[in-house]
C-alpha cells in the first residue's frame, strides 16, 4: 500500500510537481509542471497494486492516448507513427501497456526520475498530433496556399496564438491583409463523423481564441466537395467565424485580403 506522506517527503522541494493526491482505489496522482501541447498539465501515477507490493510501477492510465484520441490521432493505425512512438519510448525505458504508458522504478529512491522520463515519454506521445496536421496539405492545403499566393497574401502556417488562460492555441494560417489580419481553420474530410469532431474542434479554437484583445478576423473554410457536415456544425462555426467553402475561391480571397 502507497503511504501519502513517504511520497510527499519524496517530492518535497521539486518544483516538477504541483500537487500530490491520493485516489479512492489508493493510486497517488501526481500533477506534474510538464505540460501537453494544449498547456493542460501532465499527471503520472504512483499505481498501488496491492498492500504486499512494494512501490514500483509509475503510470499515466492512458490519459495521453485519450488526449490523441480526442484530436481523432490515433498512433496504432500509422506505421509511420508507430515507429516514432516506440523510439521515443525506448529512449526513455517506458513501455506501453495497452492505452498507458508505464515505467518501472527499482524503489522509491528512484520515483522523480521515473516522474521525469514518463513525463517527457508522455509529451512526446502528444507531439503525435503535429503528425496529423500534415493532412491538411493536399489537396485542401494546396489549394488554400494557391489562393494566397494568386492574391499576393502574406501568411504563416501553423502559428500559435495566445487563448483564454493565457494557453497556446494552433491555427492552420494567419493571413494578413491590407486592414486586418485573419486567423484560417480548414476542414477536409470525406467522413461525416470525422467532419463532425473537426468542426468542433474548430469551434474550441474558436472559443478559446474568442477574447477583447484578439482583434483578429476568424475563418472557416471548409470542403464542400463532399456533403459531409451537419447543419448545425456550420451553423455554429458562423456565430465565431466567417465560414465559406472551399469553391469560392473569389469570396475567400476578397475576405483574406481586406
Amino acid at each position: 500500500m502507497i503511504d501519502p506522506d513517504v511520497i510527499a517527503k519524496l517530492v518535497v522541494g521539486h518544483g516538477l510537481i504541483l500537487d500530490t493526491v491520493r485516489l479512492e482505489k489508493g493510486h497517488m496522482r501526481l500533477e506534474t509542471a510538464f505540460t501537453y501541447p494544449d498547456g493542460s498539465q501532465v499527471d503520472v501515477f504512483v499505481a498501488d497494486e496491492g498492500p504486499l507490493i512494494p512501490m514500483r510501477r509509475l503510470t499515466d492510465f492512458g490519459n495521453t492516448s485519450a488526449w490523441l484520441l480526442d484530436l481523432q490521432v490515433k498512433p496504432w493505425l500509422s506505421s509511420k507513427r508507430k515507429q516514432l512512438l516506440e523510439q521515443a519510448l525506448a529512449s526513455l525505458g517506458v513501455r506501453q501497456n495497452g492505452g498507458a504508458l508505464d515505467l518501472e522504478i527499482p524503489g522509491p529512491e528512484a520515483l522523480m526520475d521515473g516522474v521525469v522520463r514518463l513525463s517527457q515519454a508522455c509529451i512526446r506521445m502528444a507531439d503525435l498530433h503535429y503528425t496529423r496536421r500534415s493532412s491538411l496539405t493536399p489537396p485542401m492545403g494546396e489549394t488554400l496556399e494557391d489562393i494566397f499566393n494568386d492574391s499576393e497574401l502574406v501568411y504563416e502556417s501553423d502559428p500559435d496564438f495566445t487563448g483564454r488562460f493565457g494557453k497556446p492555441v494552433k491555427v492552420d494560417y494567419c493571413v494578413h491583409g491590407a486592414r486586418k489580419t485573419s486567423l484560417v481553420m480548414a476542414i477536409a474530410t470525406g467522413n461525416a463523423s470525422v467532419a463532425h469532431a473537426k468542426a468542433n474542434e474548430v469551434l474550441r479554437v474558436w472559443y478559446d481564441l474568442d477574447m477583447p484583445e484578439r482583434t483578429e478576423a476568424r475563418v472557416s473554410i471548409f470542403d464542400d466537395s463532399v456533403d459531409v457536415y451537419r447543419e448545425e456544425d456550420l451553423a455554429r462555426l458562423r456565430d465565431f467565424s466567417d465560414l465559406l467553402p472551399l469553391s469560392d475561391r473569389r469570396g475567400i480571397r476578397d475576405l483574406l485580403a481586406a
